[in-house]
């Protein structure tokens, strides 16, 4: 089976792990997968770092439709029997040579298209995607809570397969280390969704003292670091901005945490893991898959007392030296069910049912 990966090649978030941890898992079981971009970018970037296989083919803006026959003549000619796109633009561009090419056409919705667009630019690029997703011969999902989203598009159920994000256990390194003063890190754009004004009005109210790491960029940096100000806890947040490599930050936190109002499956929370490190989570999307009372704190999404009281017993739990039993218990958890080798053997049953289908 020969797969091509898509993507627009500008993500640097979430769907740039998953497209290149499935592709790892991929060459490991032996398929055959390669990836095209759309653009030299952090996509192409990591993917090269992990010796994968990538070409890149430029549009000269968003909407640039010249590429369209050159990449029919790409996939035909290497004659692919998969390809899988990811993310909108990858989704709308394939959608235009659907029938002009040989092999099956499956996407993975990394996240829920609904919040994913703002603005009448955002409006069209919604109605773009849908447009593709409902023409697509399968949709691999990551959080549960779409099945009904696909349904109300009337998407039949049979094109659908529910996966899960996945981490490289090759080069795990959990550290069972205790910090001073207790140290809570959020890997997470600083968007909206991710609702950093829910953790820090919650930690301005706690009575210990701790240090919080911020990796990520967005566009409420200056808002978010202005609400730090005013909650009088500035001196204990650091906002670092966007990170290449986030191990480290791992390695040097005490629990990990992420408060979104809506998620799939994080590859956070197997990062997290695979450092070792319990994470604190609002109950959203796959989360409770993953995340429990053995390994970690789910808090309904908003529910502030909950929140506070999680952030009080992980305190605990560190000040009486115990996190690392968490740690533990997560580390096993997700090496044991959420490698990238068990995610490639999930996506290639959706493949071969795929390929099997008329």
């Amino acid at each position: 089976m020969r797969i091509l990966h898509i993507n627009a090649g500008n993500e640097d978030g979430g769907a740039r792990t998953y497209i290149v941890s499935l592709m790892k898992g991929q060459k490991i079981i032996g398929e055959e997968s390669a990836l095209l971009t759309f653009q030299e970018g952090p996509v192409s970037k990591m993917a090269r770092e992990n010796d994968l296989n990538v070409a890149v083919m430029p549009q000269k803006q968003r909407f640039d439709l010249s590429i369209l026959k050159p990449l029919v003549k790409y996939i035909n000619n290497n004659g692919f029997d998969i390809v899988h796109t990811h993310g909108p633009r990858a989704n709308y561009i394939f959608s235009l040579i659907r029938n002009k090419v040989h092999a099956k056409w499956v996407i993975t919705v990394h996240s829920d298209p609904r919040i994913d667009f703002s603005g009448i630019r955002g409006q069209v690029m919604l109605r773009l995607n849908l447009h593709a997703l409902k023409h697509a011969d399968l949709l691999f999902y990551v959080n549960p809570d779409l099945e009904e989203y696909f349904e109300s598009l009337k998407i039949d159920s049979k094109k659908t397969f529910e996966v899960f994000n996945a981490v490289d256990f090759s080069n795990a390194n959990p550290k069972f280390n205790r910090h001073s003063p207790f140290n809570i890190l959020e890997v997470a754009r600083l968007v909206e969704v991710k609702n950093h004004r829910f953790l820090l009005n919650a930690l301005s109210k706690v009575k210990f003292n701790y240090r919080l790491t911020l990796v990520g960029d967005g566009p409420l940096m200056e808002e978010l670091r202005k609400l730090t100000v005013d909650l009088g806890i500035a001196d204990k947040v650091d906002f670092v901005g966007f990170k290449e490599n986030t191990g480290d930050f791992y390695q040097d936190c005490d629990v990990s945490i992420l408060t979104s109002k809506s998620e799939s499956m994080p590859a956070v929370y197997l990062e997290s893991a695979a450092n070792g490190k319990p994470v604190i989570a609002t109950d959203v999307g796959a989360t409770n898959k993953v995340i429990n009372n053995e390994n970690g704190w789910l808090v309904e999404s908003g529910n502030e007392e909950q929140l506070i009281e999680a952030l009080n017993d992980a305190h605990s739990y560190w000040k009486d030296g115990n996190l690392s039993q968490k740690g533990m218990a997560l580390y096993q958890e997700v090496r044991d069910n959420y490698s990238i080798e068990k995610l490639a053997e999930k996506v290639n049953d959706g493949y071969e049912a795929t390929l099997k289908a008329n």
